[in-house]
């Protein structure tokens, strides 16, 4: 379904709120989604896509309590797990946002997959050509699901815009291009 695959990709520019609301859906168009990873990243995941019209957060998982907290404090009606298999056993559950340390990456991605939910991950996609292999396979063999690996700075706009100024008029000879990246 064209809203949710886009769904997912708005929430990696950050850019969620700003789907556009002229189309009138119906029930079944309402996005159900888990969070797999309620840290400080996977909540702001949590925020922006509870930004977006027609989307409810039904679960979060996480192994600190603590977390699962603070995610129902912006999410009342999920349920919390401590195991991430439980949420993916949930078919009200139609996509996950798995914002996990990375070494978790490869086995929630084909958890989820083969649990039949669309997926955003955050970077890093793999650690190793194998997960990278076993991450493309569960892929092929999902069907029709959504899938998005997050980048983002790449994903933020602000290559877009970085990307605008390059014009050979605004330009002199180029002999080096620092970049920065701050958070908090």
């Amino acid at each position: 379904m064209e809203s949710r695959r886009n769904f997912i990709g708005k929430v990696a520019t950050g850019l969620a709120g700003t789907l556009a609301t002229s189309n009138v859906l119906g029930a079944n168009d309402r996005l159900r989604i888990g969070v797999i990873g309620a840290g400080a990243r996977g909540t702001e995941l949590l925020r922006e896509a509870l930004a977006c019209p027609n989307t409810d957060c039904v679960g979060v998982a996480d192994v600190y309590t603590k977390r699962l907290e603070a995610a129902q404090a912006i999410a009342p009606a999920a349920k919390l797990h401590l195991e991430y298999r439980r949420l993916l056993e949930d078919p009200s559950v139609d996509a996950v946002l798995i914002a996990t340390p990375h070494h978790l990456h490869a086995e929630q991605f084909v958890s989820a997959l083969d649990s039949g939910k669309h997926v955003y991950q955050e970077r890093t996609m793999a650690f190793t050509v194998e997960q990278a292999k076993r991450m493309r396979a569960a892929y092929q063999n999902a069907g029709n699901r959504a899938v998005q690996i997050g980048h983002q700075t790449c994903s933020s706009g602000l290559a877009v815009d970085a990307a605008a100024f390059l014009k050979p008029e605004l330009m002199g000879r180029i002999t080096a291009v620092p970049a920065h990246f701050y958070r908090n």
